[in-house]
């Protein structure tokens, strides 16, 4: 969790190890004092997380009554795993779960329920992409494209738009793709260079967008509408990559090696953005350049 009231300092002792130790024990302290005056959300937050658990455990009866019951043990564990350390790191940044106002909220909200629930989601699809259950795998991934869809959906149109929200979206849409392109190549339906080409974008995003924070100045996240194309794009053929194994196999041999030089170019191309707008975000931030606004990768981030 960055507090930039504290980064500010630590920016100016250069990370010394004091100043870092300094640094985590106002940030520990500035959680408990978040926790103690908005206990109710602390409560909210672990009761979705207890109703995912739920939820995980009556998906695995089906597959096990249905299906396979190792695989069912393997999808309940996989996913049961995940639940604490997500909702852990979301109970750490409970202090942005404030309303446009800049007023606590004492629960947690649908978009952001929603933003959770495709991180709960996202071990069951790449054990069932890396079985090669791909009749299991694809309605899942579907369900996880309608949750990122309808999570900024709800959040505009009803006026729930939270900073939290703002943070956990695009890095949970980070998260998830890279992942996904990694099962995808464990599975063999992508070769091992998009995985790689994945890697490099995904990273540059992550470890750029925490380097211009921790080391430059201040930050906050907007979606732009070239990171939304790029993701329709990208979304589309990973959905028919996944789906031509199961419909047609004289399909799947016609359509499956130009929908993985597709993605592969499509990634290349974003990968050389990335690098460009970063370069030209940091020109930025240090003064060599103006704009009205931020932009790195496929987010934009203005001044707080």
């Amino acid at each position: 969790m960055f507090i930039e009231e504290h980064l500010l300092e630590l920016r100016r002792e250069r990370f010394a190890p004091r100043a870092l130790v300094r640094y985590a024990r106002r940030v520990a302290a500035h959680v408990r004092a978040e926790w103690d005056s908005n206990p109710a959300a602390v409560r909210a937050v672990w009761i979705v997380a207890l109703g995912f658990f739920a939820a995980d455990f009556v998906v695995a009866v089906a597959l096990a009554l249905g299906t396979d019951r190792q695989l069912a043990i393997r999808f309940f564990l996989d996913t049961a795993l995940i639940i604490p350390p997500a909702f852990g790191l979301v109970s750490i940044g409970l202090g942005m779960l404030r309303d446009s106002g800049g007023y606590r909220l004492s629960a947690l909200n649908l978009p952001i329920t929603l933003t959770l629930l495709r991180v709960a989601l996202l071990p069951g699809l790449t054990l069932f992409l890396r079985e090669r259950r791909f009749e299991l795998a694809l309605p899942i991934y579907l369900f996880a494209v309608l949750t990122d869809v309808a999570d900024g959906w709800i959040a505009r149109r009803a006026g729930q738009i939270t900073r939290l929200g703002t943070v956990l979206d695009p890095v949970v849409d980070i998260v998830f793709n890279l992942t996904l392109f990694c099962a995808l190549t464990a599975s063999a339906l992508l070769p091992v260079w998009v995985a790689w080409v994945a890697v490099a974008r995904y990273g540059i995003l992550l470890l750029g967008g925490a380097y211009l924070y921790l080391f430059v100045g201040p930050l906050r996240i907007h979606p732009t509408l070239f990171g939304r194309m790029t993701g329709v794009l990208m979304a589309a053929l990973m959905g028919l990559l996944m789906l031509l194994p199961i419909e047609n196999r004289t399909l799947a041999a016609a359509l499956a090696p130009l929908t993985r030089t597709a993605l592969g170019v499509l990634l290349s191309a974003t990968v050389a953005q990335v690098l460009l707008l970063g370069w030209y975000n940091l020109r930025m931030m240090r003064g060599k350049a103006e704009t009205r606004g931020r932009v790195v990768g496929d987010v934009r981030w203005g001044a707080q």
